[in-house]
């Protein structure tokens, strides 16, 4: 199973995000380098070495996140695999099985070109400035799940059935259709009500204010347009204390303080 994913100015945030994804079964990453201006190749450098992360360098402008999808579709459509297609602010994981990979081999899935996953968006946590520690350790209070942007999703996408991407990050073209994990078709950009077992996706929107200011400061890859700093007050809402992911911690930081001695 692989991830294919834009990279703008992510390098503090890489090696979390790569480790954690290859604990809950993701094999192999694709990355879109989209014109960053941080130290992303010290960040890769080791996962590039062991063929673990394919760096393609995109220096296509805004709105430059689609463009990439058709790029990579081209590539690739036709291989037997599943690949999901996210970003480095979401973490992809099941909270009732121990890989993806496991819970997309069910019988429920064997028919789908693509499985839609639901966010689930969480928010600062009451964190004004950027303070040391995992993102997924830092941030655990979030919005209640039927929160509007939930309904939003991201595709895993079956290569083989793969037929091109499509008008926007979420919906693609395949044989078989689209489905939620309720089995029910999608044809749109969002699946409501959201459905966050057995898998879900983290989506650490805004970390915190400074981390928010900082990182749409560089601008987006989906759209030319520039988003408004007061776009973080609407995550702030400490609706849910979700710690799910935390069983994961142990393994993770294990990983990267692996991955640190060997740096």
């Amino acid at each position: 199973m692989g991830v294919c994913a834009i990279l703008r100015n992510e390098a503090p945030y890489l090696r979390e995000w790569i480790e954690f994804h290859r604990i809950a079964g993701i094999e192999r990453f694709y990355l879109y380098q989209n014109n960053s201006g941080d130290d992303w190749r010290q960040a890769l450098e080791p996962y590039v070495e062991n063929g673990v992360v394919e760096v393609i360098d995109w220096r296509v402008p805004s709105p430059t996140q689609v463009p990439a999808y058709h790029h990579f579709a081209r590539a690739h459509a036709g291989r037997a695999k599943w690949v999901a297609f996210i970003d480095c602010d979401e973490f992809l994981f099941s909270p009732v099985a121990s890989t993806v990979t496991e819970v997309l081999e069910q019988p429920l899935f064997s028919g789908f070109g693509a499985v839609a996953v639901n966010w689930m968006c969480f928010g600062g946590s009451g964190h004004e400035q950027c303070t040391e520690g995992l993102v997924t350790e830092r941030f655990t209070w979030r919005l209640v799940d039927n929160f509007g942007t939930n309904a939003f999703y991201k595709s895993i996408v079956r290569m083989d059935r793969l037929e091109s991407a499509g008008l926007n990050a979420h919906l693609f073209n395949v044989r078989g259709g689209t489905f939620n994990q309720r089995g029910q078709p999608v044809t749109n950009t969002y699946s409501f009500p959201p459905a966050h077992e057995p898998l879900r996706i983290n989506h650490y929107v805004t970390k915190s204010r400074e981390e928010f200011v900082r990182r749409i400061a560089h601008g987006r890859v989906d759209q030319r347009c520039t988003r408004d700093p007061r776009e973080f007050d609407v995550y702030q809402a400490q609706d849910v204390e979700d710690r799910t992911i935390w069983r994961f911690l142990p393994e993770l930081k294990r990983r990267l303080a692996a991955a640190e001695d060997l740096s």
